[in-house]
């Protein structure tokens, strides 16, 4: 797909974006200590000019932290534009058909937690 970030139009292969800061960069994701920091840890495959040697030789040789074909950030937010009408997502199990714009952002703190209480005697 063709989006523009920050004004410049790129061809994108994948992007994820991960609930709290992980430990790893690179292609895989890794240890999270906490998931209420307020950051999306955001990982990018960008298209264009035979990324799939590149990545294919990033995923063979380690994390591809300094690839030119991916990138993997920390963002509070982020927001694509120009995406092509009928594009389609998948977020949390579902599949759904954007076009436009589409807004990824996260609360710092706003993660709500359930666990049983402990036992009283």
């Amino acid at each position: 797909m063709i989006a523009e970030f920050r004004g410049r139009r790129r061809p994108l292969w994948l992007l994820v974006a991960g609930n709290g800061t992980h430990r790893r960069h690179g292609l895989g994701p890794g240890r999270r200590l906490d998931l209420a920091d307020g950051l999306l840890d955001l990982r990018l495959v960008h298209g264009g000019h035979r990324p799939r040697a590149r990545l294919l030789t990033a995923a063979l040789t380690g994390p591809a932290v300094h690839s030119s074909a991916q990138a993997s950030v920390r963002l509070r937010g982020l927001r694509v534009d120009g995406i092509a009408p009928g594009t389609v997502v998948a977020y949390d199990g579902e599949v759904a058909e954007v076009g436009g714009a589409l807004v990824l952002d996260k609360l710092p703190e706003a993660l709500t937690v359930y666990r049983p209480l402990p036992a009283t005697d």
